[in-house]
């Protein structure tokens, strides 16, 4: 029940087109990995529908053309909040959702490190300059004793389609 909950979810955002000059249609298609457990991966596909959100809001900060979007460091830092939120509120609904990475990533979002651990854990070299306001001093020290072992990961990614008006 709960994958066919999550298809309907992703063709409903699958179906998403936005217009844009030229009458072309901008479309989003959600990629996830398909090995990820129920729990996991209604986490990851909540990263990825925040994703896309913002990236629809915030268009005019990226270059829309067809093939795999690389995140802002905004963009990143808000999705990775908004999966952390959703893992914890599965958590507290199903004690049985268990995931190492998700389990590591809820105690950085609850002791608000997220912009920290996505500048040191996922940046991007088309990031350009370090955000002012990081607490890196204190995320260091926090880290030494919640992320010993820690490995970033990512299950998902967001790929561009364009489609022509052909009714032009």
């Amino acid at each position: 029940m709960k994958k066919i909950a999550l298809l309907i979810i992703l063709c409903a955002v699958l179906a998403t087109l936005s217009s844009f000059a030229g009458n072309d249609q901008i479309g989003y298609v959600l990629v996830i990995d398909p090995a990820l457990p129920d729990c996991a991966g209604a986490a990851w596909l909540g990263y990825l529908m925040e994703r896309q959100v913002y990236i629809r809001d915030h268009a005019d900060q990226y270059k829309l053309t067809p093939g795999i979007v690389i995140p802002t460091f905004d963009e990143e830092v808000e999705a990775r909040k908004t999966m952390a939120q959703i893992w914890k509120e599965l958590k507290e609904k199903d004690q049985g959702c268990k995931d190492r990475y998700l389990d590591e990533l809820l105690p950085v979002h609850e002791a608000d490190f997220m912009r920290e651990y996505i500048w040191i854990y996922l940046r991007q070299q088309s990031w350009s300059g370090q955000p002012k306001d990081l607490r890196l001093k204190e995320f260091s020290q926090w880290q030494q004793l919640h992320l010993r072992e820690h490995q970033s990961e990512t299950h998902g990614n967001i790929k561009i389609t364009k489609e022509s008006d052909k009714s032009k």
